[in-house]
């Protein structure tokens, strides 16, 4: 965010460095100065002044006026033989069709007189010791301070006027990303960000109902579907005890497994569209980690019989929902154990204000481009869906439900020991 403040800041900057650039160019540059063209007029003017005081005063006397003159308006005066001169009063001079034949100003404004009949420039140069001029140069500086203070104190204003709504926004925008499909943008004056609070709710409206529906049809689907299975399933029962062909009992057996697994299944996407409904709240309680993680390691159905290394560091508690974490462990638990070629090691730690879970295994893995994918619903690394060390499919997706619905996160990550390692991070404290 600092990053987009930042950006705008420059923008501004520049914006108003181009302006004055321009204001420049098109006033002093491409068009007449007129400050200048009058500076040349009062110029030309005192130098015929000075021509017809030359025809009554001799040199002398001539001299001391024009530095009476230069005294009074906060100028040097120098006498400079014609000679002496830069080049570009001798070229002003000695060019044809000039506007002012007797006066100049040089690139530093500075004035060059010439009386007739006299064989040296007089040189007006600002006194920068006096007085006057020192406080002029003090109230430009001054000028271009407060034009300075102006622009970083209206450039802070707009940037926190911006930035103070869009945090607003922001804040809205991740407690909806968060799994809050109730989180809506004010609409007031004070609050909005042009329309993009209005497009955001709209946006929102759209995605809430979207998920609502596609949860609700989920629920809707899976529930119907238990009747039918519990039929199918009686029935192979009562043809798996009348027929005597041990073949037949075989498959009426294979029936049998198909329908529990169906109904497995369906129990799953239940509970799946259960906990991911916004009326499900939590009921956070304190849990002792070692005694909690050390009960689901040894109730974990292991039948290969996979050695489980438990690493509890002592004192550290779960700030959770205890059936939810339950449900979230035993998922991990027993994917690890699934696909575990000898050993799953089981860590709990404190990291920072929250608690970490770790459980590895030194199965095959999952390559790092599906590490991402692993949680979505129904997602299998395996295309061939291998019945033998196959889930659900839903075991991580609730896994992740699960942890979101604590302000945590999971991920995966490669394993000391070559297989797959998960992170869970949960906070343990109270907001």
């Amino acid at each position: 965010m600092w990053r987009i403040y930042i950006e705008s800041f420059i923008g501004l900057f520049v914006l108003f460095i181009v302006s004055l650039f321009a204001f420049d160019l098109f006033v002093y540059q491409l068009n007449t100065d007129y400050d200048y063209v009058l500076e040349d007029m009062q110029a030309a003017a005192v130098q015929d002044l000075m021509a017809t005081l030359s025809e009554y005063q001799d040199d002398e006397a001539l001299r001391q006026l024009l530095a009476d003159y230069a005294q009074s308006t906060a100028n040097n005066l120098n006498l400079v033989p014609m000679n002496d001169a830069p080049e570009e009063v001798k070229r002003y001079f000695s060019g044809s069709d000039i506007p002012h034949s007797y006066s100049f100003h040089d690139e530093d404004r500075g004035l060059w007189l010439r009386l007739p009949d006299s064989t040296n420039y007089y040189h007006f140069e600002p006194n920068t010791d006096d007085v006057v001029r020192q406080n002029i140069e003090f109230s430009d500086s001054l000028f271009f301070v407060f034009i300075g203070g102006g622009f970083l104190i209206y450039s802070s204003w707009l940037i926190w006027f911006l930035s103070r709504r869009v945090r607003i926004l922001q804040r809205v925008t991740a407690d909806f990303a968060k799994g809050d499909l109730n989180a809506r943008a004010p609409t007031n004056s004070g609050s909005k960000v042009g329309q993009l609070n209005e497009s955001f709710n709209d946006m929102a409206d759209k995605i809430s109902e979207l998920i609502t529906s596609n949860r609700s049809l989920t629920q809707a689907v899976a529930h119907d579907l238990r009747t039918p299975i519990f039929r199918i399933q009686w029935q192979a029962e009562i043809i798996k005890e009348e027929v005597t062909s041990a073949d037949l009992k075989d498959k009426v057996a294979s029936i049998v497994e198909d329908t529990e697994e169906m109904e497995q299944l369906v129990n799953e996407l239940l509970y799946f569209a259960k906990i991911g409904r916004q009326d499900r709240s939590l009921t956070k309680e304190t849990l002792p980690a070692a005694p909690f993680i050390q009960h689901l390691v040894e109730r974990l159905p292991n039948r290969q019989n996979r050695e489980i290394e438990v690493i509890i560091e002592p004192d550290i508690s779960l700030l959770a929902d205890k059936p939810l974490l339950k449900r979230a462990i035993e998922n991990i638990l027993t994917n690890a154990v699934r696909y575990a070629e000898s050993t799953v090691k089981v860590i709990c730690q404190q990291n920072g204000r929250s608690a970490q879970i770790i459980v590895e295994d030194d199965g095959p893995g999952i390559p790092y481009e599906y590490r991402e994918s692993v949680f979505e619903p129904f997602f299998s690394v395996d295309p061939s869906r291998n019945k033998a060390n196959m889930g659900h499919g839903l075991g991580l997706a609730i896994v992740k439900l699960i942890v979101e619905k604590h302000d945590g996160h999971a991920v995966f990550e490669e394993s000391a020991k070559g297989g797959a390692k998960l992170i869970l991070t949960i906070p343990n404290h109270r907001p």
